[in-house]
């Protein structure tokens, strides 16, 4: 099965998902819903979700990694914020498109982005920093490997999780 979502995690998290929309600088208002982890990591979803589970910040949003770069070379206004906010806190923003076989991770820490790793029509673009040492495995493997190592947590048991509340934020909650 081939996965199709994206997000940014922060470390450590944040004690309300108020205060991680805050520090992202996202303008988006709660809905008062919450959802589970599962329904979030489907193309489907197109909103803003955040839960928090061991001290770590969960965001995910289809569309926020994307104003990340994933080549090498270049930076984004996206990246220059993340390197400034990785002074408070580490951060991973990611993103895998199963369906195009492209998948993306970006790792800032102390104010340096200091991993990238980009694959895109399952070619290899980019692959530096320390996401270089986590594995032989390629693609949405490699990402989900890195991901299990920032949070301590599997993929697999985020899902199974019934206690992880993902707090649903839109463009017009109340």
């Amino acid at each position: 099965m081939s996965w199709k979502f994206g997000g940014i995690y922060i470390k450590p998290g944040f004690e309300n998902p108020e205060e991680t929309l805050h520090f992202l600088q996202i303008n988006k208002r709660f809905s008062y819903q919450t959802i589970s982890f599962s329904e979030v990591v489907t193309n489907a979803f197109n909103d803003t979700a955040i839960g928090i589970i061991n001290g770590i910040s969960l965001v995910h949003d289809n569309l926020l990694p994307y104003n990340n770069s994933y080549e090498a070379d270049t930076s984004t206004d996206a990246d220059f914020s993340m390197m400034e906010l990785s002074r408070a806190a580490e951060i991973i923003s990611f993103f895998l498109d199963g369906t195009s076989e492209s998948y993306g991770a970006n790792h800032f820490k102390e104010g340096k982005r200091i991993s990238r790793y980009s694959v895109m029509g399952g070619e290899l673009i980019l692959n530096e920093g320390d996401i270089t040492a986590i594995s032989k495995k390629k693609g949405e493997a490699k990402i989900m490997e890195y991901l299990q190592q920032f949070t301590g947590i599997s993929f697999q048991a985020l899902l199974s999780n019934n206690n992880l509340q993902m707090y649903l934020f839109t463009e017009n909650g109340f």
